[in-house]
């Protein structure tokens, strides 16, 4: 293979490899990640205070809301499949839930 047509191969190969963006986000009581592939996002509940995180996720730049917001009420941990289109920016913000007392935790930004 010519010198050219080998490095066109491997750029190519680095931009298929690029795409796919994973996070992890941790915040007092939780730890968040986020595989673009496949466009999974896993929530933790990391204390025992009988609160809930409660990430809820929007389209950037829209007033789209990501559904389900994937929260662990009732449970440690909660995994969710979305399916988004790639390449699209989704915020998050991060709630701990007990009852009506909502706190946010943080948030973050993802490309799908």
């Amino acid at each position: 293979m010519p010198l050219a047509a080998g490095a066109l191969a491997l750029a190519m190969v680095g931009i298929s490899a690029g795409g796919a963006q994973a996070a992890s986000f941790t915040y007092p009581g939780a730890s968040i990640s986020w595989n673009a592939n496949g466009e999974i996002l896993t929530v933790k509940d990391t204390k025992r205070d009988g609160r809930y995180i409660y990430p809820m996720g929007q389209f950037k730049g829209t007033n789209q809301f990501l559904t389900p917001h994937c929260s662990t009420r009732g449970k440690s941990s909660r995994t969710c499949d979305y399916s988004v289109t790639e390449g699209r920016k989704i915020i998050f913000w991060v709630y701990s839930v007990k009852g009506s007392d909502m706190r946010k935790l943080g948030e973050f930004t993802v490309t799908a």
